[in-house]
């Protein structure tokens, strides 16, 4: 699976990017790059908004984590992980894997119906709030201009008119979330491939 960045983070599956070299030895050969690794818990990021972020409808994701509304904190604690999310939750349902409500997992996105709902063809299907799974039979959500960021029962949360599940980190997979040195600049994590390609010795083949 491939990653887009976000500023100087970017998600990592090392597994895919099918070099010669076990994950740990490509995670030395970044190091000694000037990469880092960062290891991110979304779910602490996200209970460590809950009392402290203002709620504004429409808030531009760079005010975040000061100021959010759901689409545009979820798209920011992704990015604390290094995985580009577009602006808007029906946007975010688009990608990754969905993922059923039985097999939901810490750090999913959770979909329903919202005060306003964008939908493609059907209504009746339409997005309009998300939030993230803790695993602990929660959700972290931006809800409104009252409450701001809060905690809620999963089972009260998927009242609103349940819409869908969404995992951006497949089960199994080792995903690393990688510094970026101020002296490189990648855009997806498929060119963190073609970083370590450069130190193999030549005539070394990729699998």
């Amino acid at each position: 699976m491939e990653y887009r960045a976000v500023g100087s983070r970017c998600a990592v599956d090392i597994g895919s990017l099918e070099l010669p070299l076990s994950d740990k030895e490509v995670l030395s050969v970044l190091v000694g790059k000037g990469f880092t690794q960062v290891n991110v818990n979304l779910v602490s990021v996200a209970r460590s908004c809950v009392g402290t972020s203002a709620y504004v409808r429409g808030a531009r994701p760079s005010a975040a984590p000061a100021v959010v509304d759901c689409s545009s904190f979820t798209k920011w604690l992704y990015g604390c992980r290094g995985i580009w999310l577009p602006r808007r939750s029906i946007q975010q349902r688009a990608l990754g894997e969905s993922v059923e409500y039985a097999d939901i997992l810490a750090e999913d996105l959770v979909f329903v119906s919202g005060f306003i709902d964008y939908y493609h063809n059907d209504p009746a299907d339409g997005v309009g709030h998300v939030g993230i799974a803790t695993g602990d039979g929660t959700v972290v959500h931006a809800a409104n201009r009252k409450v701001g960021v809060v905690e809620t029962p999963l089972s009260e949360f998927v009242e609103c008119k349940f819409r869908g599940i969404r995992r951006y980190v497949p089960s199994g997979c080792s995903v690393l979330t990688l510094e970026t040195p101020v002296s490189r600049e990648v855009e997806t994590s498929g060119d963190v491939r073609w970083i370590v390609m450069q130190s193999l010795p030549q005539g070394v083949t990729t699998a």
